[in-house]
């Protein structure tokens, strides 16, 4: 009996064919990107990347093996930062932070609810979530706004977030926020700062979570142990 295929892997596979109709000699100009015949490399949350010039599959290096990666959140935004824009150069960022709210015309975004969960996950462990933003290749910024992290993570060497956390006490609950470049909207659809999220989010769970356990295995993640790039 075949096993049924999920809607997110027809995405993929669909995204897939989509990447292969861009010049893929513009973008390894466009975005300074290392490539060979068969390969296109960067680096995605520090983790080493690979995208298929044959078939346009995503493969990342973990546990020192390239492995596919079926993630819909991780390949789509991989493809968007990639294709999104047209233009022959990289956009420009602004340098300036804004909430993700800011690219909507109309209605409001509401990612609270969503980083609640991840923001329960971390309170009482502000130390250990600087250590794992670092080791993914973050750079602890000034304190702002009063948050106990304040973190600049590039998601690739040309896009960064900033995330930010507040510790909970008496009065208020924890609380964790990413912020935007102001420029975001060139670089990638909207939809996809949710995909990026996500994607983010749960690798910084999954990576704070091993630490608290004392079993963290960086290689598990392609991030090499001792490395704090």
């Amino acid at each position: 009996m075949e096993k049924a295929v999920s809607n997110y892997d027809l995405q993929v596979d669909i995204a897939k064919g989509i990447f292969l109709k861009y010049d893929q000699q513009l973008l390894i100009r466009k975005f300074s990107l290392a490539a060979d015949q068969q390969f296109i490399y960067l680096n995605y949350i520090n983790t080493p990347c690979r995208i298929s010039r044959k078939d346009g599959g995503v493969e990342e290096y973990i546990e020192n093996r390239w492995q596919e990666c079926r993630s819909f959140g991780t390949v789509m935004t991989v493809y968007d930062l990639l294709c999104y824009h047209q233009g022959d150069t990289v956009p420009a960022l602004s340098g300036q932070w804004c909430a993700v709210g800011a690219f909507v015309v109309t209605g409001v975004t509401d990612t609270e609810t969503f980083t609640k969960k991840y923001a329960a996950v971390f309170d009482g462990h502000a130390e250990e979530l600087k250590s794992t933003c670092e080791k993914m290749g973050g750079i602890i910024q000034p304190k702002m706004a009063g948050a106990d992290v304040t973190c600049r993570i590039p998601i690739t060497p040309f896009f960064p977030v900033l995330l930010q956390f507040w510790a909970g006490d008496e009065e208020f609950p924890p609380k964790l926020m990413l912020l935007w470049d102001r420029n975001t909207d060139r670089f990638l659809h909207f939809e996809t700062t949710f995909y990026l999220q996500g994607d983010l989010l749960e690798r910084l769970k999954c990576h704070v979570t091993d630490l608290l356990k004392g079993d963290i295995n960086w290689k598990k993640y392609g991030i090499q142990e001792g490395s704090d790039e």
